[in-house]
């Protein structure tokens, strides 16, 4: 019996199916990625506050190419940071197109927060009609592909949206014309839309966005916050950070200042795969705004002290061996390459935490921030997730109206 004869088998390699992909590309427009590009931020002018955002004390901050939402209630601080973030990218060559749905920024008033106003560095959008930002940002980043795609370097560009919360859609202000109050579903579907169809382009224009959204407490027996805007910025958005406030006393206050000189915010990520949610606190001043070390407090400790030189104590002889050491308690601050004492208030500035010392600092606050395995991403992941889909008031093409707050922010 004839043997049967084996056939050659012909291997076909995976270079060439990148060449189908490239040749793909050339009919649609679609992205594909080919070099390894390492990760850019714009600092918020807070370390913490960018530690918190990124992973990276140094160096990090709002991600260039992802959607970063800040949430809060009124007066948490949500504009300021989006006006600190756009004076930071503006001196790292952005533009900025602002849009203002709230009536609440002024071109003149711009140089105060240290934003330049002129035309080739900043846009002013005014509008709080969903159906017409849509628009706009709609045509703009498709037009910006269009043209990075065929081959043109387009500018560098970040966008701020403040707030989400605040834009009315066309039915809404139809029904309010006829004096019919009631929910509209129409808002959350558009929003959803916008998102989802320039969150992959921003990435691929490398366009950071920043939204600024509300919350608001609901009136049940036991009352919770809510976001407003529906499902489609928690999708879309690579971090959401949430926001509260209290009063910030620092003994400068007088009668102007109705017992306060600015607000302490605690800031907590809920979703966020560039570092673990962690619950942070920085103040930001009436008079002084934000001042770039405030927090870093909390983690100059007795245990980090032989690192980082600072902690809350003083130096004295050691009895035994005759040697100046290190006795924590009280509450002077101790600074070890200034061989001096200061109190709290005159703790946050460069004199202190210098560049040598943020040096040091960082891989114990980012070792803090840093997710220890893939089984701790998963886990925030599946708590945001869940928390989704028990707060689903969704219509028929899956929209929530709100999601809660309180339970992402515990």
């Amino acid at each position: 019996m004839a043997k049967t004869e084996k056939k050659e088998v012909k291997k076909f390699e995976f270079s060439k199916v990148g060449s189908i992909l490239d040749n793909i590309a050339k009919t649609i427009p679609i992205q594909i990625e080919k070099v390894i590009k390492e990760k850019q931020f714009i600092t918020t002018g807070v370390y913490l506050l960018d530690a918190a955002l990124s992973g990276r004390l140094l160096g990090g901050g709002v991600a260039t190419n992802r959607i970063t939402a800040f949430a809060g209630e009124s007066g948490a601080g949500k504009s300021f940071i989006a006006y600190s973030v756009s004076k930071h990218a503006q001196k790292a060559g952005y533009s900025v197109i602002y849009i203002d749905t709230e009536q609440a920024i002024d071109l003149e008033d711009l140089p105060k927060f240290g934003i330049d106003p002129s035309l080739d560095k900043f846009r002013l959008i005014r509008s709080n009609k969903v159906e017409d930002v849509n628009m706009v940002l709609s045509q703009l980043v498709d037009e910006l592909k269009t043209q990075k795609l065929d081959g043109y370097e387009i500018p560098k560009l970040m966008i701020v949206l403040d707030s989400l919360g605040q834009m009315a859609s066309n039915k809404e202000k139809a029904d309010l014309l006829k004096g019919d109050i009631k929910q509209d579903m129409t808002k959350a579907k558009a929003l959803g839309s916008m998102f989802r169809s320039i969150n992959t382009d921003l990435g691929y224009l490398e366009i950071p966005m920043i939204v600024c959204n509300h919350t608001y407490l609901t009136l049940d027996l036991y009352p919770a916050e809510k976001l407003k805007g529906g499902n489609g910025l928690l999708y879309s958005a690579s971090v959401i950070g949430f926001m509260s406030k209290s009063k910030l006393k620092t003994g400068e206050e007088d009668d102007m200042d109705l017992g306060q000189s600015g607000i302490s915010v605690l800031f907590k990520t809920s979703k966020n795969r560039m570092a673990k949610p962690k619950k942070i606190r920085f103040d930001i001043s009436f008079a002084h705004g934000m001042n770039p070390y405030t927090g870093l407090d909390a983690f100059c400790r007795p245990e980090y002290f032989s690192k980082i030189g600072i902690a809350q104590g003083k130096m004295e002889v050691d009895k035994k061996t005759g040697e100046m050491t290190f006795t924590p308690g009280g509450n002077r601050w101790y600074v070890d390459h200034l061989s001096k004492s200061f109190t709290t208030k005159q703790l946050f500035s460069s004199e202190i935490f210098t560049q040598e010392v943020l040096e040091k600092m960082a891989p114990i606050v980012n070792d803090y921030f840093r997710f220890k395995s893939l089984d701790e991403i998963e886990e925030v992941e599946k708590q945001f997730n869940e928390i989704i889909e028990s707060d689903d008031d969704s219509d028929e093409n899956g929209f929530s109206s709100d999601v809660s707050a309180d339970d992402l922010f515990n």
